[in-house]
């Protein structure tokens, strides 16, 4: 008998709620027992043990833990394998105790609602071992305008059949995992048979044509003077009724200006102001009707984050083109945004164009790519909208055409990436971590010295990224390596993934008494956090605290407790 499978019962747990770990068991041979080893950071806080018979072939861990009310909190789990006091296999997840999604909003996405998928149980059940405990459903609707079906089996605005009993039933199921259901809705399109009727609802450019995409979409005037504000209002209240949990509120990029014409009178409009109006009166206008709703809305390539990152929605999220094409552009758009709204997680739709199937670019190339993404969104504070149902990666704009994984060792590296920043989510998504890399590292500073290597608070080619953060009890190191990679430009393939380091030297000048010094990794081998051996070292300003990283391949998280 060999353990199959490890993952928590849901994406994410509540206070009070009983926290369930699923084991999937395979074979014959008889083991005498499994046990379950939990943590917090580096600290073992439970073990349980469940005695074995050959019947067994799923195991569920069931326990009670004691976690801080409005706070991100995740915890490891690591399953032993026992037989004749030998551990012949271990298996490791993650699991998290949130408030709500919105302390640590792991993105997901459902593209596919043919009548077949009705049948499909296991698309979300996968998405649920990536901890993904938010999901937008797209294109999902039967038009822009006129969102809920008005029969089982519908067209869709690409001509699409699809079933409304397929997408009642995958939210109810997302339910189940402790997921919730966002459902896309464009903020501004209209089809022709609405537009046709409405002209005067439309914005248009400065010759007078109406903004859209030809005889496909329209765009309407979202300003509060404008009864298309009230319509598309209206329509999202439907959705909540409906059952979904949330909008995700999506906008084109384009247009930032435009004219409109209410009862024949002419006026300029500047979407930037009229975007977090329309967020913010979604909001009271559904809520006053009784319901609660979660609230997305895309700046598109980070516009206009400045005003809608203090509305009322729920999340900072930037769907993310060019020019923000290197990895350098994705740190500094999850920085800015938190300068907006502090006390939101910020979410980039960094759609990985190398898996796309018409480009014929080596998959190694686009894994090593993502790979390399993920670390320096998930070093930077954010969350990438990546993964979702058939164990689809996103390539493209329009999610149907997203990737499906077929290779279990990168599906294996993805599950180790998600299980990292839900064990470590502290440390690196809490509001109260305080970034101090350019002031504390690189230059002139000489509080973080990084030696023997070629290191920078900036992100740089052929270099380790040093990226410096603290907050109460705990001194942050992450280290992102970018050794031999040349081309800085996050959505273009790798041929290979960064030049393994190993002992890497640090030394770090702190007025803490220090508890001791942790090495954490979705790369090693070992999920286990490592303690690190550290010394003081006399230096010209004061004690040094020493200690030596022993390797570095993709991503490291050091962390000093004190």
């Amino acid at each position: 008998m060999i353990i199959k499978d490890i993952y928590p019962a849901k994406a994410q747990f509540k206070n009070g709620e009983k926290i369930e770990i699923i084991v999937e068991l395979e074979g014959e041979v008889e083991p005498d027992m499994l046990r379950c080893n939990v943590y917090k950071l580096h600290e073992q806080i439970r073990t349980i043990d469940i005695f074995l018979s050959n019947k067994d072939k799923k195991v569920i861990f069931e326990f009670d833990v004691n976690n801080p009310e409005n706070s991100l909190s995740g915890y490891g789990v690591e399953v032993e394998l026992h037989h004749v006091d030998k551990v012949l296999q271990t298996m490791s997840t993650a699991f998290d105790i949130l408030p709500s999604w919105k302390y640590a909003p792991r993105y997901g996405f459902l593209a596919d609602f043919y009548e077949d998928d009705l049948y499909d149980k296991d698309d979300l059940k996968e998405m649920n071992k990536f901890h993904l405990n938010v999901v937008q459903y797209y294109d999902w609707m039967y038009r822009h305008h006129d969102l809920i079906p008005k029969s089982d089996i519908f067209i869709d605005p690409l001509q699409r059949e699809l079933s409304f009993s397929t997408v009642k039933d995958k939210i109810n199921l997302a339910h189940k995992y402790g997921m919730e259901a966002i459902a896309y809705g464009a903020v501004y399109a209209s089809a022709s048979e609405y537009y046709n009727k409405n002209k005067d609802l439309g914005i248009y450019k400065n010759n007078g044509d109406i903004f859209g995409f030809g005889d496909f979409l329209y765009i309407m005037d979202i300003s509060r003077e404008n009864k298309w504000h009230d319509h598309i209002i209206s329509e999202f209240y439907k959705v909540i009724k409906l059952g979904f949990d949330g909008i995700h509120m999506d906008q084109y990029g384009y247009p930032k200006e435009a004219i409109s014409s209410i009862e024949g009178k002419r006026a300029i409009r500047n979407l930037r102001e009229d975007f977090p109006n329309l967020i913010n009166d979604t909001k009271s206008y559904i809520e006053e009707k009784g319901e609660k709703v979660s609230l997305i809305f895309n700046a598109v390539n980070n516009w206009p984050v400045e005003t809608v990152a203090r509305s009322e929605e729920d999340a900072v999220y930037i769907e993310v083109w060019p020019p923000n094409d290197t990895y350098q552009d994705l740190y500094n758009l999850i920085t800015n945004a938190k300068k907006y709204a502090s006390e939101k997680q910020v979410i980039l739709a960094a759609y990985m164009r190398p898996f796309l199937e018409e480009l014929n670019i080596p998959l190694e190339q686009a894994e090593n790519a993502t790979l390399l993404t993920l670390a320096t969104i998930f070093a930077s504070g954010g969350f990438q909208l990546l993964l979702g149902e058939n164990r689809g990666v996103l390539d493209d704009s329009y999610y149907p055409k997203y990737r499906t994984i077929e290779n279990e060792e990168f599906i294996k590296k993805l599950r180790n990436y998600y299980d990292f920043i839900v064990k470590y989510e502290e440390l690196l998504f809490d509001f109260d971590i305080l970034d101090t890399s350019m002031v504390n590292t690189g230059g002139i500073n000489g509080e973080y010295m990084i030696k023997a290597v070629q290191a920078s608070p900036k992100i740089e080619a052929d270099k380790i990224w040093s990226l410096i953060k603290e907050k109460p009890g705990f001194k942050i190191i992450n280290l992102v390596n970018f050794k031999g990679i040349k081309n800085m430009n996050w959505n273009e393939p790798k041929e290979e993934l960064p030049s393994k380091i190993e002992g890497i030297e640090i030394s770090v000048i702190t007025c803490n008494d220090v508890k001791g010094v942790y090495l954490a990794s979705p790369d090693l081998e070992e999920r286990k956090t490592v303690e690190l051996n550290f010394s003081y070292v006399e230096g010209d300003q004061g004690n040094e605290l020493r200690f030596t990283v022993p390797e570095l391949n993709v991503w490291d998280l050091v962390y000093i407790a004190y």
